[in-house]
């Protein structure tokens, strides 16, 4: 989605809902990564993954998902490829900077 671009990202580990709203109170966003079949990589950006949750990703700015199941969700390796990936929840929080050098993982 065209949508979807220069969005910074923090990737974590798998956090609780608890954990999640303090940093939705701070004005990011949260969304939980699912785990590929395979078990080698991420597959998936969802709002809420049950089974396959392997973490959590929290960003700047809200991720556009698809509007209905199945479509309800983004390809992980696409969003990294066209975004911001930073290191700390400061960072994120940082409207003034860009860290166009950094794309990816």
């Amino acid at each position: 989605m065209e949508d979807n671009i220069n969005i910074k990202f923090l990737v974590s580990g798998i956090m609780n809902k608890e954990e999640k709203t303090k940093y939705e109170e701070m004005g990011l966003y949260c969304y939980d990564l699912r785990d590929s079949d395979d078990g080698r990589d991420i597959a998936s950006i969802e709002k809420r993954v049950i089974v396959n949750r392997i973490g959590t990703m929290i960003t700047d700015k809200e991720i556009k998902l698809g509007d209905k199941y199945p479509n309800d969700f983004v390809d992980y390796n696409t969003f990294v490829n066209n975004n911001i990936q930073v290191n700390t929840i400061k960072e994120l929080l940082d409207k003034n900077k860009s860290k166009d050098n950094d794309r990816g993982r």
